[in-house]
């Protein structure tokens, strides 16, 4: 890969919570790499780690977590050309002057539901004007202007007059539409999406995705595009990753995970699809993955997964912790067996 095309590498990245029941390794060990303009999905269970890596790399992990190992590496150009500086964000202070100008202006995140992230106690034209004002030299008529210019580059009806409106005024996909023009509203390098769409139905879904698709092609930046519905991955994603229990379990591009994935997790999930059959449909029931996700404060030991995978081999899976290995150009996986190797 050329490290030109690198934005953002995450590398043996650890966050953990400290809490009075014990540690919770929410992130142990993730390791993946965004280059500039792809679209990177993440997808995995609840619980298994997402949302915290997406809110490690902008540095808004709440308290008692914190990122305590690892590396995240930010390519940041410079002048608009090739040259730049690489900076490691772990090694910034939360709330620093650095990070507090990366984030928001060069890494935005649009969060899983607009209703809890959006002030209700200030307009949507208020909170926009302010992420314009943060992060670029403009005086309030200008900002104005530009909030009510993004406003209607996202799609939203009548943007003149929805920017003096509240959120609770809203419906859910002018809310999300909102929260997708504060996030770009500084022309971000790379936007994560935290599931933006799980709140809505499916016609907004559709109008949100192919709204998050365009915006990509026409700002050229990199989107982290954190789901569950890997429906969702298939249509909008270059490659992906998963994860369970805080690591990656396998990274390839979108084709190999949905026709060619190794990793006995990622298989479950796609087994997991409900399909319907074109002359009649089974009646049978739907396939799931069986167990649930451990105890996070007391994970198994060797494979997370082991308890639950139909694949198992006592003495190994359940002793031993498996490496990532690559067994492919770009396809990365977390399974001796599924390597080859056992």
């Amino acid at each position: 890969m050329d490290n030109n095309d690198l934005l953002v590498e995450v590398k043996n990245l650890q966050t953990y919570f400290y809490l009075d029941e014990g540690t919770v390794r929410a992130v142990d060990g993730a390791d993946f790499n965004i280059r500039r303009g792809e679209i990177l999905g993440v997808v995995g269970e609840s619980g298994c780690g997402k949302s915290v890596t997406a809110r490690s790399i902008i540095r808004i992990v709440a308290k008692p977590g914190r990122i305590v190992g690892g590396q995240i590496l930010y390519h940041r150009r410079q002048n608009g050309n090739g040259q730049g500086e690489v900076i490691d964000l772990t090694q910034l202070s939360a709330q620093g002057d650095v990070m507090r100008n990366i984030r928001g202006a060069e890494i935005s995140m649009v969060f899983q539901e607009p209703m809890t992230s959006l002030s209700p106690v200030h307009t949507i034209g208020n909170q926009i004007i302010e992420a314009i004002t943060l992060h670029q030299r403009v005086d309030p008529q200008e900002a104005r202007a530009k909030a009510i210019e993004m406003l209607d580059f996202v799609g939203m009806p009548l943007p003149d007059r929805t920017i003096e409106q509240y959120s609770y005024e809203l419906s859910g996909g002018m809310r999300q539409r909102a929260m997708i023009a504060m996030a770009l509203s500084c022309h971000p390098s790379l936007l994560i999406a935290d599931e933006p769409t799980t709140a809505l139905d499916v016609t907004t879904e559709a109008q949100i995705l192919t709204l998050m698709r365009r915006l990509q092609r026409e700002l050229g930046m990199a989107i982290m595009y954190i789901t569950h519905n890997l429906g969702v991955v298939a249509q909008m994603t270059e490659n992906v990753v998963v994860m369970y229990m805080g690591k990656v379990v396998e990274q390839a591009d979108v084709d190999t995970i949905f026709h060619n994935s190794l990793h006995p997790y990622t298989q479950a999930l796609l087994h997991s699809i409900p399909h319907m059959g074109t002359k009649s449909i089974e009646r049978r029931r739907l396939a799931s993955i069986k167990g649930m996700v451990p105890d996070p404060y007391a994970l198994p030991r060797g494979c997370a997964f082991h308890p639950r995978c139909s694949d198992m081999r006592p003495g190994i899976c359940d002793e031993i912790e498996p490496q990532m290995i690559e067994v492919a150009p770009g396809h990365r996986v977390r399974c001796d067996r599924a390597a080859g190797l056992a």
